[in-house]
């Protein structure tokens, strides 16, 4: 019971140290991205995390997250007709 619980606080702790590490990467490109005052006044409050905000952040702590060089919506997509299994 007592190791469940301090690898779900370990995890936990973790996850929380990456979103706050890609928060920070966000805020970073989109101030890069807005400079003037008045641009930044009408420019959407909210942000967007993408995907390299957060490979930037896991990288400081040794994990690479590659992405993929193409997208397959099913599983047989880009297999030739002879190679599927039906």
């Amino acid at each position: 019971m007592f190791m469940t619980r301090l690898v779900a606080v370990a995890t936990q702790k973790f996850i929380a140290d990456v979103a706050t590490d890609a928060l920070q990467q966000c805020k970073a490109r989109v101030s890069s991205i807005v400079k003037d005052k008045r641009d930044k006044q009408q420019k959407d409050k909210r942000l967007i995390l993408t995907m390299e905000d957060l490979s930037k952040a896991l990288q400081e702590y040794g994990v690479n997250v590659k992405h993929p060089d193409y997208f397959a919506d099913s599983p047989s997509a880009g297999l030739d007709s002879a190679s599927r299994e039906d």
